[in-house]
């Protein structure tokens, strides 16, 4: 066997730098994972709602509620082309719980500038808990961020955040 030339030798050392670039950087996003889990509290969903499509009316009544002072339960249908309801007011919100679910075909749920956004299947209710920040006010634009059809492009809602 021939002895290795400069060439042969200079390709495998950047080999080596590339394994250990690739080693860094999966250890790296590893350790992001972690610290996301574990000390932010991000879980994936433990209890999965079901609702029967056909009967969806009975299980999940939208519209909006008050249940505390400043704590609000969203109910939401997606439907093509529209969410039910379009426009959602809240008052001095600290605490919302959103239940959303379709009527009929995959749907998004996205509130622009939030942290808000959450994938909608027929069958299940998607429930989200936010806390809105102190100082967020005004006129917020909900998307439908998957695309259901051919009036895609007309889903979309408000919400209306009031202080004071």
């Amino acid at each position: 066997m021939a002895p290795a030339s400069q060439a042969e030798k200079q390709a495998e050392k950047l080999e080596y730098i590339w394994i250990g670039l690739i080693i860094v950087m999966l250890t790296s996003f590893l350790a992001i994972l972690g610290y996301a889990a574990i000390a932010k509290g991000f879980t994936t969903p433990e209890d999965v709602v079901t609702c029967d499509v056909r009967k969806l009316d009975e299980q999940i009544t939208p519209g909006i509620r008050e249940v505390a002072p400043g704590v609000y339960e969203v109910n939401i249908t997606a439907r093509m082309w529209a969410f039910i309801p379009n426009e959602i007011v809240l008052e001095n919100p600290q605490k919302v719980i959103f239940r959303i679910t379709s009527a009929d075909v995959q749907h998004g749920f996205e509130i622009v500038g939030t942290n808000v956004n959450v994938m909608v299947f027929p069958g299940y209710i998607a429930e989200v808990t936010w806390y809105p920040p102190e100082d967020m006010e005004g006129e917020y634009l909900i998307l439908c961020n998957e695309y259901c059809g051919l009036g895609h492009q007309d889903m979309y809602g408000k919400l209306v955040i009031v202080r004071g």
